[in-house]
C-alpha cells in the first residue's frame, strides 16, 4: 500500500495571510501544483475574503 508521503493528493490546511489562522482543509494534486497554493477564500475572523496560503 502506499504511504502518506508519496500521496499524489494530500490534504493541506489553508491559512490566512492576514490573521494566520488556519480556516481550510482540501486536497491539492501535487503533478499539477507542485508549489505552494494560495486560494482567495472568506475568513471568518476577518469578516472578508482574504488570500489563504498552505500550510505545512
Amino acid at each position: 500500500m502506499a504511504s502518506k508521503s508519496a500521496d499524489v493528493r494530500p490534504k493541506i490546511t489553508l491559512a490566512c495571510t492576514e490573521c494566520k489562522e488556519r480556516n481550510y482543509i482540501t486536497k491539492k494534486n501535487r503533478r499539477n501544483n507542485p508549489d505552494r497554493v494560495e486560494l482567495a477564500k472568506f475568513c471568518s475572523r476577518c469578516g472578508k475574503h482574504t488570500p489563504h496560503r498552505e500550510t505545512r
